[in-house]
């Protein structure tokens, strides 16, 4: 974990840093791309492209580098690229296997890997651009190695026009450089220089999509010191990325604030994977993703390895805003959409219109959109000191998630690396990239109900995320998971938000009600909180459940209409946890909520010494809700396994209703009254005793029921 954050130091800073070092193109000619015009724009995206891979070093660069030792050719150099189509390897560092997996056996790189030592100093380059490092070790150390007319196969005539012809112009190398002298960990270009030429052919040093040199021949990229193979591979990806999608980065737009952290060929240089989203696979002619209808049921195969994807456009959003859901069951080495290796599911891409030099991409994570809190800096385990984010309250639309950039009054740059979760607990990582959190859609994402059947994770307009626009309006569009079979999800679209199940809710102190008196708790998962989830019109039920550290039974606290609970009693065990959930006028219930953690100050009583003990250990609870209507629940712990009778009484004293009656074990029970006699029959408003005997001992209290 560390090491990555120490990697990410240097891509993108932290606390306070800027953006730094990332992939050198600047885009210049602009092309207008459509789903209509699929392909590479400047590059073959389909077929067989021979590449050329030079490994460069410097004679008098010593640095330490354990994947690439000094004066010698790198580790595993010949397994970054096949040297034909039959050889097919599966390295994850193999440039060959990455699109091939990626086009879904549509596009073949081949070619073959060279490493060459300058006969000049680093120094000699160390202000100077690509170019003249470039030009001169492929003139002076390449050129005797390589038969460059075997690299010349294709022509691109125009944007999105390629063809399996020769021009008579060497079609990619990749350079990669053993140094970190260089303005920039990648470029697109071999440095923008004069071409020159080689068996030949002409290698041309621009990229197509600059002004000035728009004739190239290939990409230059760093392997940093501290990259394992797999990372300098990406880097390569990347910059090839932009031969096929173009020049603009989706994450390059000129406000400090507003950055998100997302999967891509052309991701962001903070970022640890570079799997292709759906958009790029379905620009580049490899998949082609149904739009959602109105109401539809779809089946997702895992998406990397079969390309199943789907996509929807609200039609109150931007001209090309779209919705893109994958299924990501990491069946691949290439499917890094998230750090967290257990997170799996549909993972939802919100697109705000094509690529572009904005920030215009951003993953709807599962765990919502948050006004974060930052209480105060850390230094632990990292050698700059970044804010410690806490989750405040939900906020759906201008909130943000683990996966933006979060501004905090003092800097607007800040991704999160340092998290405090309710029980204070401290925690350093590369949240930005989805470790710790959680960020897919899963039919598992809730424990299930009694019969084995888990409730469904619900996008909606009133889930969080939301299934807002990108300007924060209501869609409309909804959607759950209501299969899951061998990493098959089975999706449901629709537009009566009432046919799908509630979204699941956030549980928290209620902020409509005054601070909670010690011992005394107010809770609430409906609509209270300010920007925060909408709730259905049809939810008329809710159920709030408690248990008792973090492995004991769930038990029920309150269910009913209403969905806030102020005055929850004090909790002789401690540290409580709660969860909620809701349930529509059609039977249909929500996810279980987040656990809310409440540690309250215990008291003891003793013996005897009120009206609900019943022995040293053991109490009869007040109930709650009260006053009460319909129904209540009432709470009592046995400090010993006995027979225990519960039961209802008027105020005259003539037993009503008998709760409980038989033998019961140690520990804490509840049970719920329902405002019913014996006979079913609902009884009148009034005070009612409930007695509770155990053993020996007796304890009564009273509570109202008001119709």
């Amino acid at each position: 974990m560390l090491a990555l954050l120490l990697l990410c130091l240097r891509f993108c800073g932290l606390a306070g840093e800027p953006t730094v070092r990332q992939c050198g193109t600047v885009p210049s000619a602009r092309v207008t791309r459509t789903a209509a015009r699929a392909g590479g724009i400047y590059l073959t995206s389909r077929g067989t492209l021979r590449v050329l891979l030079v490994f460069a070093s410097f004679p008098d660069d010593e640095t330490p580098n354990p994947w690439w030792p000094a004066h010698q050719a790198p580790l595993y150099m010949h397994q970054f690229i096949d040297p034909d189509t039959t050889t097919r390897s599966d390295a994850p560092f193999s440039l060959t296997a990455y699109f091939r997996s990626m086009s879904l056996d549509q596009f073949h790189l081949v070619g073959e890997a060279v490493w060459v030592e300058t006969l000049h100093s680093r120094d000699e380059y160390a202000n100077g651009s690509y170019a003249r490092a470039n030009t001169a070790v492929l003139q002076e150390r390449v050129d005797s190695l390589v038969d460059f007319s075997q690299y010349d196969a294709w022509t691109n005539s125009a944007p999105f026009t390629n063809d399996n012809v020769p021009d008579g112009q060497v079609d990619m190398i990749v350079m990669v450089w053993r140094t970190s002298i260089f303005p920039f960990v990648g470029e697109a270009s071999l440095g923008h220089g004069a071409a020159i030429v080689a068996d030949g052919k002409r290698i041309e040093m621009g990229y197509p999509g600059n002004y000035a040199v728009p004739l190239g021949s290939g990409v230059t990229c760093e392997y940093l010191y501290s990259d394992d193979p797999a990372k300098a591979m990406h880097t390569m990806a990347h910059e090839l990325g932009h031969w096929l999608l173009g020049a603009p980065h989706p994450y390059n737009g000129t406000k400090e604030a507003g950055k998100h952290s997302y999967w891509g060929i052309l991701c962001d240089g903070h970022r640890i994977s570079s799997c292709a989203n759906a958009y790029e696979r379905e620009m580049l002619g490899w998949i082609t993703l149904p739009e959602i209808p109105g109401d539809t049921v779809i089946a997702l195969q895992d998406y990397v390895t079969t390309g199943a994807a789907c996509k929807y456009h609200p039609p109150n959003g931007e001209e090309s805003e779209y919705f893109y859901f994958e299924n990501h069951q990491r069946r691949s080495v290439f499917d890094d959409a998230t750090a967290n290796t257990s997170d799996r599911g549909i993972w939802i891409l919100h697109q705000q219109g094509p690529y572009s030099e904005l920030d215009n991409l951003r993953v709807r994570a599962s765990d919502g959109d948050w006004h974060w809190e930052t209480p105060g800096d850390t230094s632990s385990s990292l050698p700059q000191v970044p804010p410690v984010f806490v989750r405040g309250m939900p906020q759906v639309g201008p909130g943000l998630s683990n996966r933006d950039m979060i501004p905090t009054p003092r800097n607007a740059v800040n991704w999160m690396s340092a998290y405090q979760d309710q029980a204070g607990l401290l925690s350093v990582g590369a949240f930005y990239a989805g470790e710790l959190f959680h960020g897919a859609l899963n039919a598992q994402d809730s424990p299930p109900d009694s019969d084995g059947s888990g409730p469904n994770p619900v996008f909606s307009p009133c889930s969080n995320p939301s299934s807002h626009t990108w300007d924060n309006t209501p869609s409309g569009f909804s959607l759950e998971i209501i299969g899951a079979q061998n990493g098959v999800l089975t999706l449901r679209s629709s537009s009566d938000l009432l046919s799908l199940s509630p979204a699941r809710r956030y549980l928290g102190i209620d902020p409509t009600v005054p601070a909670h008196e010690p011992g005394r708790l107010a809770l609430a998962w409906g609509s209270q909180w300010a920007e925060g989830q909408a709730l259905e019109s049809g939810v008329n039920w809710s159920e709030l459940e408690s248990r008792g550290g973090s492995f004991g039974s769930w038990t029920p606290v309150y269910q009913g209409p209403a969905t806030s609970i102020a005055g929850l009693p004090s909790d002789s065990r401690g540290t409580v946890f709660y969860r909620a959930r809701v349930r529509t006028s059609q039977g249909k219930f929500s996810s279980w909520s987040n656990v809310f953690r409440e540690t309250f100050q215990t008291t003891s009583v003793p013996a005897g010494g009120s009206a609900g003990t019943i022995g040293s250990k053991a109490a009869l609870e007040v109930n709650y809700p009260n006053p009460f209507n319909p129904s209540t629940l009432i709470r009592f712990e046995l400090p010993h396994s006995s027979g225990v009778r519960l039961s209802i009484y008027d105020i005259l004293g003539r037993c009503v209703r008998n709760l409980v009656d038989g033998h019961r074990s140690a520990g804490m029970h509840a049970v719920v009254w329902d405002g019913t006699d014996n006979l079913g029959q609902k009884v009148p408003s009034g005070v009612y005793m409930y007695r509770l005997s155990a053993g020996s001992s007796t304890a009564v209290r009273k509570m109202i029921l008001t119709r």
